[in-house]
């Protein structure tokens, strides 16, 4: 899977360069990020053109979230389309994973201190 990626400050944005994240792509999302995410602790992750996800979907970004956490990374997710943010509410994503409006305040929260 295409992925477009770019260091900002310490931040790594990377944009999904595909319609779905799905059974159908989902192997091929996860080795094509997890070198990406094996380099960086703070990922940020631009959902802009994803239009679609199931639950393989939701476990890649499950997945993607424990690869960082094993190094105390964090991962932000920014420009998902209603859907997805509805997905993620209901399934209780956007409890463990913060969701951004934009690339701007998602890079803007890794700088912030943790709260806790």
């Amino acid at each position: 899977m295409k992925l477009k990626s770019e260091t900002i400050d310490d931040v790594v944005v990377i944009t999904v360069l595909a319609d779905a994240l799905d059974a159908g792509n989902v192997a091929d999302f996860k080795s094509s990020i997890t070198p990406l995410l094996e380099d960086s602790r703070k990922v940020a992750l631009d959902m802009n053109r994803i239009k679609f996800m199931d639950s393989s979907g939701v476990g890649a970004m499950l997945a993607c979230l424990r690869i960082l956490h094993t190094r105390n990374g964090e991962l932000k997710l920014f420009n998902l389309r209603r859907q997805l943010t509805e997905l993620f509410k209901l399934v209780r994503l956007d409890r463990i994973i913060d969701i951004h409006e934009s690339r701007k305040s998602a890079i803007k929260a890794f700088q912030e201190p943790a709260s806790g």
